[in-house]
């Protein structure tokens, strides 16, 4: 329901901004691919809430910048691109960051990310889903600008296609298990105004650098936020982390600007 109701919003503020800006329609093709960046980011979106409300926000989120940061690279190796010495590294060094969150810290006890429904398989089909979500929605907005797109009108259908994508989702999985209660009250329905503008905010300001810059650096530089969320974190829930984790932590960042520099 969050997902939604922040998806909601941010479709009703780009449609504003659009009627604003009065910019002209591209074509099919563009706006195409900004309604699958949509679709990609919002799913990615909805995978990564539900890995943060579940697991350790000082985890979930580095690994998930980490694997959206990686999935331009590989599909540029995909595509026969030159495999660069930093980007081969950022990668190496990825895999040691996942191998060391992954690792139970004996000084903590149990692992710090907690079980979902009792499988941790689940934990992480969760961040690798979050994670794709964020890599597809880079390279689709990328193509968009390819292919003509400009600012407003790629940033009103990515709003649309996210908004359509979680709903047609949410409906087909209310069939799989319990018909779920919401109720939202003045508190939620603030939060999840703030949240899709905040979202909304997000998504304009990469689809403005994504316009003026390389794929490669602006997706470097966006996936960064982890940084911002472990300290939040720690400052307001307490999460505390391991040395393990936290040497994890600090590969993943170190990972993410690796291949985010080889690229370019």
């Amino acid at each position: 329901m969050a997902v939604v109701l922040a998806q909601a919003v941010g479709l009703l503020m780009a449609s504003v901004l659009l009627l604003i800006s009065v910019e002209a329609l591209p074509g099919t093709e563009a706006l195409g691919w900004s309604a699958l960046a949509g679709i990609s980011g919002s799913l990615g979106l909805g995978c990564f809430y539900l890995a943060l409300s579940r697991g350790t926000m000082g985890l979930v989120a580095p690994l998930t910048a980490l694997l959206g940061a990686m999935i331009p690279a590989v599909v540029g190796l995909v595509r026969g691109e030159q495999v660069r010495p930093l980007v081969l590294a950022g990668m190496v060094v990825a895999v040691a960051a996942v191998v060391l969150i992954s690792m139970p810290d004996r000084r903590l006890g149990r692992p710090t990310l907690p079980t979902f429904h009792g499988s941790r398989g689940q934990e992480w089909l969760l961040i690798v889903g979050a994670g794709l979500g964020f890599g597809g929605f880079f390279l689709f907005i990328d193509a968009s600008h390819d292919a003509g797109g400009a600012v407003w009108w790629p940033l009103f259908m990515v709003k649309l296609g996210g908004l359509a994508a979680i709903v047609v989702t949410g409906a087909a999985l209310v069939p799989l298990g319990r018909r779920p209660t919401v109720v939202l009250g003045p508190g939620a329905l603030l939060m999840g105004c703030l949240t899709g503008a905040g979202d909304l905010g997000g998504n304009l300001f990469f689809v403005l650098a994504s316009g003026e810059g390389e794929l490669s650096v602006v997706v470097v530089l966006s996936s960064l936020y982890p940084l911002g969320t472990a300290l939040l974190a720690r400052l307001f829930l307490h999460e505390r982390l391991g040395p393990l984790r936290v040497a994890g932590v600090g590969l993943a960042v170190t990972g993410v600007v690796l291949i985010g520099l080889g690229s370019l």
